[in-house]
Parts: structure tokens; sequence; C-alpha cells
């Protein structure tokens, strides 16, 4: 598997604000480097193009893996994984009243935050940290 050129690596993250583009988690105080993830994964046929790349913290890419299907936890039904170049944020997840938890709007946003487990008791903790910072929402 070709590596993907430092230049469009800088993009990714340029362009994400060197945040997670799944959870928001920013980069800066997990002290720990970032993947830029295929959102089709090339064994499904993905390019390492921009338009199919996205950046995220080792903990969303784990889980998420290759996988850009998922089911609905409410409904079981299988739909499509959040994929940030083409869904806005704001529309499929919000953040709770008090900052720590990713609430989903969609089946789409479900799914995700099931399979992408976006609130692990780690973020959670993490969250309220990151809120006195001022590095969330």
């Amino acid at each position: 598997m070709p590596d993907i050129p430092l230049a469009l690596t800088r993009r990714v993250a340029e362009r994400a604000h060197y945040r997670c583009e799944y959870c928001h988690t920013p980069q800066v105080v997990t002290a720990q480097t970032f993947h830029v993830d295929h959102i089709v994964s090339q064994v499904l046929g993905g390019q390492a193009q921009l338009n199919n790349l996205c950046y995220a913290c080792p903990h969303c890419n784990l889980h998420k893996s290759d996988r850009i299907n998922a089911s609905d936890p409410r409904t079981g039904r299988m739909v499509r994984l959040f994929n940030p170049r083409i869904d806005h944020w704001d529309e499929h997840l919000r953040w709770s009243t008090t900052y720590t938890r990713l609430l989903p709007r969609t089946a789409i946003a479900r799914a995700t935050v099931a399979t992408l487990d976006l609130n692990a008791n780690v973020f959670v903790k993490a969250r309220k940290l990151w809120l006195v910072l001022g590095l969330i929402p």
C-alpha cells in the first residue's frame, strides 16, 4: 500500500484544523499522531485523493477500519457511516448540554456513534478538560 505524500497529508490535516473529522478531538491534547483515513478504503477501491481522505484520531480510525456502512442501532437497518467530505457534522451530530457526549441527529450519526464508539468513557472524561481549555465546542 503506497504512502500518502507528505504534502497531501498536510493538506488533509490543515483542512481539518488538526481535529478528528469524526469525533472532533483536537490533536494538540492527545500527544498522538493522527491518521489520514481513506473514507472509502483502498480495499474497497478508494483512492488516495483529497476528496476521499479525512483526518482521524487513532480511536476513530481503528474503530472505523475499512467500514463504510454499519447498522443503525435504533432500526437495525444498514446505513452508510458519516462521510466528512459530503456530510455536514452539525446536521448529523450535536453536543450534549455538558459538551461531553456526541448526540446523533440522524441514522447515519447513530450508526457512526455506535461503530466508532464516539462516547467512550475516555472521550467523556477528556471532553470535560477540553471544555475548560476552550478547545470544544
